[in-house]
Protein backbone atom coordinates (compact mmCIF):
# COMPACT_ATOMS: atom_id res chain seq x y z
CA UNK A 1 0.00 0.00 0.00
CA UNK A 2 3.06 2.68 0.99
CA UNK A 3 4.81 1.78 -2.35
CA UNK A 4 1.51 2.25 -4.22
CA UNK A 5 0.61 5.20 -2.38
CA UNK A 6 4.90 6.40 -3.53
CA UNK A 7 3.88 5.53 -7.27
CA UNK A 8 0.50 7.75 -7.39
CA UNK A 9 2.10 10.92 -6.18
CA UNK A 10 5.57 10.15 -7.84
CA UNK A 11 3.68 9.73 -11.52
CA UNK A 12 1.20 13.04 -10.54
CA UNK A 13 4.77 14.29 -10.21
CA UNK A 14 5.63 13.16 -13.61
CA UNK A 15 2.76 14.18 -15.10
CA UNK A 16 2.86 17.71 -13.56
CA UNK A 17 6.49 18.82 -14.92
CA UNK A 18 5.79 17.31 -18.48
CA UNK A 19 2.95 19.83 -19.11
CA UNK A 20 3.81 22.74 -17.30
CA UNK A 21 7.29 22.68 -16.17
CA UNK A 22 8.39 21.93 -19.72
CA UNK A 23 6.82 22.59 -22.95
CA UNK A 24 4.27 19.75 -23.14
CA UNK A 25 4.25 17.82 -27.04
CA UNK A 26 0.77 16.04 -26.77
CA UNK A 27 -1.91 17.24 -25.56
CA UNK A 28 -3.04 16.52 -21.71
CA UNK A 29 -5.61 13.22 -22.29
CA UNK A 30 -2.30 11.47 -24.02
CA UNK A 31 0.65 13.08 -21.88
CA UNK A 32 -1.48 11.59 -19.03
CA UNK A 33 -2.35 8.40 -20.55
CA UNK A 34 1.86 7.94 -21.09
CA UNK A 35 2.69 8.43 -17.50
CA UNK A 36 -0.11 6.03 -16.24
CA UNK A 37 1.16 3.30 -18.29
CA UNK A 38 4.99 4.25 -16.88
CA UNK A 39 3.24 3.92 -13.70
CA UNK A 40 2.11 0.78 -14.21
CA UNK A 41 5.13 -0.55 -16.22
CA UNK A 42 7.02 0.45 -12.99
CA UNK A 43 4.65 -0.92 -10.03
CA UNK A 44 5.59 -4.84 -12.13
CA UNK A 45 9.66 -4.69 -12.27
CA UNK A 46 10.44 -7.44 -9.24
CA UNK A 47 12.33 -4.33 -7.10
CA UNK A 48 14.75 -6.38 -5.72
CA UNK A 49 17.41 -4.11 -5.22
CA UNK A 50 16.28 -0.72 -4.30
CA UNK A 51 18.79 1.19 -6.30
CA UNK A 52 18.52 -1.04 -9.96
CA UNK A 53 14.94 -0.20 -9.79
CA UNK A 54 15.85 3.48 -8.75
CA UNK A 55 17.92 3.65 -12.09
CA UNK A 56 15.33 1.82 -13.89
CA UNK A 57 12.80 4.38 -13.11
CA UNK A 58 15.31 7.30 -14.18
CA UNK A 59 15.78 5.79 -17.28
CA UNK A 60 12.28 5.43 -18.05
CA UNK A 61 11.63 8.70 -16.64
CA UNK A 62 14.24 10.49 -18.66
CA UNK A 63 13.24 8.76 -21.96
CA UNK A 64 9.57 9.64 -21.57
CA UNK A 65 10.60 13.55 -20.46
CA UNK A 66 12.20 13.66 -23.85
CA UNK A 67 9.09 12.37 -25.66
CA UNK A 68 6.09 14.24 -23.66
CA UNK A 69 7.94 17.43 -24.41
CA UNK A 70 9.23 19.67 -26.76
CA UNK A 71 11.84 22.43 -27.12
CA UNK A 72 15.82 22.99 -27.41
CA UNK A 73 17.38 19.45 -26.21
CA UNK A 74 19.87 21.07 -24.12
CA UNK A 75 17.37 23.06 -22.54
CA UNK A 76 14.97 19.79 -21.59
CA UNK A 77 17.57 17.89 -20.45
CA UNK A 78 18.88 21.05 -18.33
CA UNK A 79 14.58 21.05 -16.99
CA UNK A 80 15.41 17.33 -16.93
CA UNK A 81 18.05 17.10 -14.29
CA UNK A 82 16.71 20.05 -12.17
CA UNK A 83 13.54 18.39 -11.71
CA UNK A 84 15.21 15.21 -10.66
CA UNK A 85 17.83 16.55 -8.36
CA UNK A 86 14.62 18.00 -6.31
CA UNK A 87 12.28 14.92 -7.13
CA UNK A 88 15.16 12.78 -5.43
CA UNK A 89 15.79 15.21 -2.92
CA UNK A 90 12.61 14.94 -1.58
CA UNK A 91 11.85 11.23 -2.37
CA UNK A 92 14.57 10.37 -0.13
CA UNK A 93 13.28 12.72 2.52
CA UNK A 94 9.88 10.68 2.20
CA UNK A 95 11.50 7.83 2.46
CA UNK A 96 13.54 8.56 5.51
CA UNK A 97 10.69 9.79 7.54
CA UNK A 98 8.36 6.62 6.41
CA UNK A 99 10.96 4.77 8.41
CA UNK A 100 9.64 6.23 11.89
CA UNK A 101 6.13 6.92 11.09
CA UNK A 102 3.99 4.22 11.66
CA UNK A 103 0.89 5.80 10.85
CA UNK A 104 -0.51 5.85 6.87
CA UNK A 105 -2.66 8.56 7.72
CA UNK A 106 0.91 10.41 9.03
CA UNK A 107 2.89 9.67 6.11
CA UNK A 108 0.22 10.30 3.39
CA UNK A 109 -0.16 13.84 5.07
CA UNK A 110 3.82 13.71 5.07
CA UNK A 111 3.46 12.70 1.29
CA UNK A 112 1.22 15.84 0.51
CA UNK A 113 3.15 18.41 1.92
CA UNK A 114 6.76 17.07 0.75
CA UNK A 115 5.19 17.14 -2.78
CA UNK A 116 3.83 20.75 -1.92
CA UNK A 117 7.47 21.72 -1.38
CA UNK A 118 8.86 20.21 -4.13
CA UNK A 119 6.02 21.99 -6.81
CA UNK A 120 6.43 25.60 -5.09
CA UNK A 121 10.32 25.33 -5.65
CA UNK A 122 9.87 23.77 -9.05
CA UNK A 123 7.46 26.20 -10.26
CA UNK A 124 7.96 29.30 -8.16
CA UNK A 125 11.49 30.01 -7.57
CA UNK A 126 12.86 27.54 -10.17
CA UNK A 127 11.06 27.73 -13.47
CA UNK A 128 10.81 31.64 -14.19
CA UNK A 129 14.47 32.02 -13.52
CA UNK A 130 14.89 29.29 -16.00
CA UNK A 131 12.35 30.95 -18.42
CA UNK A 132 14.08 34.02 -17.80
CA UNK A 133 17.78 33.13 -18.88
CA UNK A 134 16.77 30.57 -21.85
CA UNK A 135 15.13 33.55 -23.41
CA UNK A 136 18.14 35.39 -23.55
CA UNK A 137 20.88 32.85 -23.63
CA UNK A 138 21.32 30.68 -26.64
CA UNK A 139 24.67 29.74 -26.19
CA UNK A 140 26.84 28.08 -23.03
CA UNK A 141 24.65 25.63 -21.80
CA UNK A 142 27.40 23.16 -21.12
CA UNK A 143 28.58 25.19 -17.73
CA UNK A 144 24.60 25.14 -16.59
CA UNK A 145 24.88 21.06 -16.81
CA UNK A 146 28.17 20.78 -15.07
CA UNK A 147 26.20 22.59 -12.21
CA UNK A 148 22.44 20.47 -12.24
CA UNK A 149 24.44 17.62 -12.60
CA UNK A 150 26.93 17.99 -9.67
CA UNK A 151 24.08 18.48 -7.59
CA UNK A 152 22.33 15.98 -8.85
CA UNK A 153 24.78 13.27 -8.77
CA UNK A 154 25.44 14.28 -5.36
CA UNK A 155 22.45 13.98 -4.32
CA UNK A 156 21.83 10.14 -6.06
CA UNK A 157 24.87 9.00 -4.00
CA UNK A 158 23.74 10.43 -0.57
CA UNK A 159 20.46 8.68 -1.46
CA UNK A 160 21.68 5.55 -2.28
CA UNK A 161 23.74 5.59 0.64
CA UNK A 162 20.58 5.95 2.68
CA UNK A 163 19.11 3.14 0.85
CA UNK A 164 21.92 0.84 1.88
CA UNK A 165 22.80 1.62 4.92
CA UNK A 166 19.98 3.07 7.87
CA UNK A 167 21.46 6.23 9.62
CA UNK A 168 21.26 7.61 12.76
CA UNK A 169 19.27 10.11 14.06
CA UNK A 170 22.45 12.45 14.18
CA UNK A 171 23.55 11.31 10.91
CA UNK A 172 19.69 11.65 9.04
CA UNK A 173 19.70 15.52 10.67
CA UNK A 174 23.09 15.57 9.23
CA UNK A 175 21.99 14.57 5.98
CA UNK A 176 18.62 16.75 5.50
CA UNK A 177 20.18 19.89 6.35
CA UNK A 178 22.69 18.89 3.60
CA UNK A 179 20.14 18.33 0.66
CA UNK A 180 18.39 21.67 1.93
CA UNK A 181 22.01 23.28 1.71
CA UNK A 182 22.19 21.97 -1.77
CA UNK A 183 18.78 23.13 -2.89
CA UNK A 184 19.32 26.40 -1.50
CA UNK A 185 22.31 27.04 -3.49
CA UNK A 186 21.21 25.54 -6.34
CA UNK A 187 18.19 27.58 -6.85
CA UNK A 188 20.53 30.53 -5.68
CA UNK A 189 23.00 30.14 -8.60
CA UNK A 190 20.47 30.21 -10.90
CA UNK A 191 18.40 32.79 -9.38
CA UNK A 192 22.06 35.06 -9.66
CA UNK A 193 22.25 34.57 -12.82
CA UNK A 194 18.87 35.46 -13.88
CA UNK A 195 19.68 38.68 -12.00
CA UNK A 196 22.38 39.21 -14.23
CA UNK A 197 20.59 38.63 -17.62
CA UNK A 198 17.45 41.28 -15.81
CA UNK A 199 19.99 44.13 -15.33
CA UNK A 200 21.82 43.68 -18.68
CA UNK A 201 18.37 43.32 -20.43
CA UNK A 202 17.49 46.66 -18.37
CA UNK A 203 20.43 48.22 -19.22
CA UNK A 204 19.95 47.37 -23.17
CA UNK A 205 16.24 49.06 -22.54
CA UNK A 206 18.09 52.05 -21.01
CA UNK A 207 20.18 52.86 -23.86
CA UNK A 208 17.69 52.15 -26.45
CA UNK A 209 15.46 54.53 -24.68
CA UNK A 210 18.76 56.99 -24.24
CA UNK A 211 19.17 56.79 -28.14
CA UNK A 212 15.33 57.34 -29.20
CA UNK A 213 15.39 60.32 -27.03
CA UNK A 214 18.87 61.47 -28.78
CA UNK A 215 17.25 61.08 -31.75
CA UNK A 216 14.32 63.00 -30.74
CA UNK A 217 16.25 65.92 -29.52
CA UNK A 218 18.48 65.81 -32.79
CA UNK A 219 15.30 66.52 -34.77
CA UNK A 220 14.10 68.70 -32.43
CA UNK A 221 17.32 70.93 -33.20
CA UNK A 222 17.17 70.41 -36.77
CA UNK A 223 14.03 71.88 -37.21
CA UNK A 224 14.95 74.87 -34.81
CA UNK A 225 17.96 75.30 -36.97
CA UNK A 226 15.57 75.41 -39.67
CA UNK A 227 12.82 77.89 -38.60
CA UNK A 228 16.16 80.16 -37.38
CA UNK A 229 17.49 79.92 -41.07
CA UNK A 230 14.43 81.18 -42.65
CA UNK A 231 13.92 83.81 -40.31
CA UNK A 232 17.46 84.98 -40.92
CA UNK A 233 17.37 84.60 -44.57
CA UNK A 234 15.82 87.71 -45.44
CA UNK A 235 18.35 89.62 -43.79
CA UNK A 236 21.12 87.88 -45.33
CA UNK A 237 19.33 88.65 -49.11
CA UNK A 238 19.51 91.86 -47.76
CA UNK A 239 23.39 92.33 -47.13
CA UNK A 240 23.81 90.69 -50.00
CA UNK A 241 21.76 92.60 -52.15
CA UNK A 242 23.26 95.74 -50.71
CA UNK A 243 27.07 94.59 -51.49
CA UNK A 244 26.29 93.11 -55.14
CA UNK A 245 24.55 96.81 -55.60
CA UNK A 246 27.62 98.30 -54.81
CA UNK A 247 29.99 95.73 -56.85
CA UNK A 248 31.75 95.04 -53.64
CA UNK A 249 32.42 91.03 -54.90
CA UNK A 250 35.08 90.45 -52.46
CA UNK A 251 32.75 91.47 -49.52
CA UNK A 252 30.46 89.08 -51.09
CA UNK A 253 32.57 86.18 -51.01
CA UNK A 254 33.94 86.78 -47.46
CA UNK A 255 30.32 87.39 -46.12
CA UNK A 256 29.51 84.20 -47.65
CA UNK A 257 32.62 82.29 -46.41
CA UNK A 258 31.88 83.74 -42.93
CA UNK A 259 28.17 82.46 -43.21
CA UNK A 260 29.42 78.96 -44.20
CA UNK A 261 31.85 78.11 -41.30
CA UNK A 262 29.09 79.62 -38.79
CA UNK A 263 26.71 76.92 -40.90
CA UNK A 264 29.58 74.37 -40.33
CA UNK A 265 30.13 75.08 -36.42
CA UNK A 266 26.64 75.09 -35.68
CA UNK A 267 25.13 72.28 -37.26
CA UNK A 268 23.89 69.49 -35.05
CA UNK A 269 26.48 66.68 -36.35
CA UNK A 270 25.96 63.65 -38.99
CA UNK A 271 28.78 60.82 -39.39
CA UNK A 272 26.56 58.81 -41.66
CA UNK A 273 23.39 58.86 -44.02
CA UNK A 274 21.91 55.86 -41.98
CA UNK A 275 19.57 57.26 -39.24
CA UNK A 276 20.07 54.88 -36.94
CA UNK A 277 23.69 54.52 -37.16
CA UNK A 278 24.11 58.20 -37.23
CA UNK A 279 22.09 58.60 -33.57
CA UNK A 280 23.63 56.26 -31.72
CA UNK A 281 27.01 57.42 -33.16
CA UNK A 282 26.14 60.75 -31.74
CA UNK A 283 24.92 59.75 -28.50
CA UNK A 284 28.29 57.90 -27.50
CA UNK A 285 30.37 60.56 -28.94
CA UNK A 286 28.91 62.90 -26.13
CA UNK A 287 29.44 60.25 -23.88
CA UNK A 288 33.27 60.02 -24.74
CA UNK A 289 33.38 63.90 -24.90
CA UNK A 290 32.27 64.17 -21.88
CA UNK A 291 34.77 61.66 -20.60
CA UNK A 292 37.67 63.73 -22.22
CA UNK A 293 38.30 60.30 -24.35
CA UNK A 294 39.06 61.60 -27.53
CA UNK A 295 36.46 59.23 -30.36
CA UNK A 296 37.44 59.47 -34.38
CA UNK A 297 34.57 58.34 -36.03
CA UNK A 298 34.68 57.24 -39.50
CA UNK A 299 30.98 56.00 -41.05
CA UNK A 300 29.68 55.55 -44.40
CA UNK A 301 26.52 53.32 -43.30
CA UNK A 302 24.18 53.87 -46.68
CA UNK A 303 20.66 54.50 -45.38
CA UNK A 304 19.11 51.40 -46.96
CA UNK A 305 21.35 48.59 -45.09
CA UNK A 306 19.04 45.40 -45.14
CA UNK A 307 19.59 45.07 -41.58
CA UNK A 308 17.07 45.92 -38.82
CA UNK A 309 17.52 48.75 -36.99
CA UNK A 310 16.94 46.96 -33.47
CA UNK A 311 20.05 44.85 -34.63
CA UNK A 312 22.36 47.72 -35.60
CA UNK A 313 21.16 49.06 -32.21
CA UNK A 314 22.46 45.81 -30.70
CA UNK A 315 25.73 45.27 -32.14
CA UNK A 316 26.94 49.18 -32.82
CA UNK A 317 25.44 50.45 -29.39
CA UNK A 318 26.87 47.18 -27.06
CA UNK A 319 30.65 47.97 -29.08
CA UNK A 320 30.28 51.25 -28.64
CA UNK A 321 29.54 50.93 -24.53
CA UNK A 322 32.18 48.28 -24.44
CA UNK A 323 34.68 50.58 -25.88
CA UNK A 324 33.56 53.54 -23.91
CA UNK A 325 34.25 51.58 -20.44
CA UNK A 326 37.80 50.36 -21.68
CA UNK A 327 38.33 53.70 -22.11
CA UNK A 328 37.67 54.83 -18.69
CA UNK A 329 38.77 51.97 -17.12
CA UNK A 330 42.53 51.99 -18.95
CA UNK A 331 43.40 55.02 -17.16
CA UNK A 332 45.33 55.82 -20.17
CA UNK A 333 46.69 59.39 -20.24
CA UNK A 334 45.14 60.06 -23.48
CA UNK A 335 42.32 57.51 -23.93
CA UNK A 336 40.84 57.18 -27.46
CA UNK A 337 38.20 55.30 -29.67
CA UNK A 338 38.31 54.88 -33.04
CA UNK A 339 35.13 53.97 -35.09
CA UNK A 340 34.79 52.93 -38.51
CA UNK A 341 32.04 51.29 -40.03
CA UNK A 342 31.60 51.07 -44.12
CA UNK A 343 30.67 48.58 -46.97
CA UNK A 344 33.15 45.96 -48.41
CA UNK A 345 32.06 43.46 -51.45
CA UNK A 346 28.35 43.43 -50.37
CA UNK A 347 29.62 43.07 -46.19
CA UNK A 348 28.82 45.66 -43.06
CA UNK A 349 32.01 46.04 -41.68
CA UNK A 350 32.19 47.39 -38.42
CA UNK A 351 35.40 47.77 -36.50
CA UNK A 352 36.29 49.61 -33.45
CA UNK A 353 39.35 50.28 -31.20
CA UNK A 354 39.92 51.57 -27.59
CA UNK A 355 42.90 52.20 -25.56
CA UNK A 356 42.59 49.42 -22.60
CA UNK A 357 44.07 48.21 -19.87
CA UNK A 358 47.73 46.87 -20.65
CA UNK A 359 47.30 43.60 -18.88
CA UNK A 360 45.18 42.13 -21.25
CA UNK A 361 46.38 40.32 -24.41
CA UNK A 362 44.91 37.98 -26.30
CA UNK A 363 43.83 37.25 -29.90
CA UNK A 364 40.94 35.51 -28.66
CA UNK A 365 37.94 36.48 -26.29
CA UNK A 366 38.43 34.51 -23.03
CA UNK A 367 35.49 33.27 -21.56
CA UNK A 368 35.61 35.45 -18.58
CA UNK A 369 35.52 38.66 -19.97
CA UNK A 370 32.33 37.35 -22.17
CA UNK A 371 29.38 39.31 -20.86
CA UNK A 372 25.67 39.65 -21.83
CA UNK A 373 26.47 42.57 -24.15
CA UNK A 374 29.37 40.49 -25.76
CA UNK A 375 26.94 37.21 -26.51
CA UNK A 376 24.62 39.74 -27.53
CA UNK A 377 27.17 41.67 -30.54
CA UNK A 378 27.62 37.46 -31.35
CA UNK A 379 24.48 36.24 -31.72
CA UNK A 380 23.29 39.19 -33.39
CA UNK A 381 25.93 39.25 -36.52
CA UNK A 382 25.72 35.43 -36.45
CA UNK A 383 22.20 36.17 -37.66
CA UNK A 384 22.93 37.70 -40.20
CA UNK A 385 25.47 35.33 -41.40
CA UNK A 386 28.37 37.12 -39.77
CA UNK A 387 30.99 36.67 -37.37
CA UNK A 388 33.00 38.84 -34.53
CA UNK A 389 36.90 39.27 -33.77
CA UNK A 390 38.17 40.31 -30.26
CA UNK A 391 41.60 40.43 -29.26
CA UNK A 392 43.82 42.97 -27.08
CA UNK A 393 47.94 44.04 -27.62
CA UNK A 394 49.86 46.69 -25.96
CA UNK A 395 46.77 48.78 -24.46
CA UNK A 396 44.70 48.50 -27.47
CA UNK A 397 41.26 46.25 -27.57
CA UNK A 398 39.84 45.36 -31.40
CA UNK A 399 36.94 44.33 -31.89
CA UNK A 400 35.66 43.83 -35.54
CA UNK A 401 31.96 42.53 -36.78
CA UNK A 402 31.72 41.77 -40.62
CA UNK A 403 27.82 40.60 -41.56
CA UNK A 404 25.54 40.53 -44.20
CA UNK A 405 24.15 44.05 -45.22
Amino acid sequence: MQQILFLILTVLSHIGASLFFAKPRFNKIITVAIWLVYGVVFLLLPPDVAYVSYFISFALHLVLFFITTTGRTVEKGFLFFSYATTYTCFSTLFNMLDNTVNSMVAKLIIAVILMAIMQYILYRLLLPSFKKVAMYIREGWGKFYAVVLSFWALIVGQSLFTMMQPMSSEESIIFLLTMLAFCITYIAIFNSMKNIVELSREKQKSLHTELLQAQVDAQAMEAEQVRQNRHDMRFHYQALMTLAKTGETDKIIDYLKTRSEILEATTTGRFCENETVNNILKVFYQKATAQNITMEIRAAAKPDISVPSPTLVTIVANILENALHGAIESKAEKPSITVSIKHKAGRLVISCENTCLESLNFDEMPDYLQGIGVHSVMSSAEKHNGSCRFSANNGVFNCMVIMDE
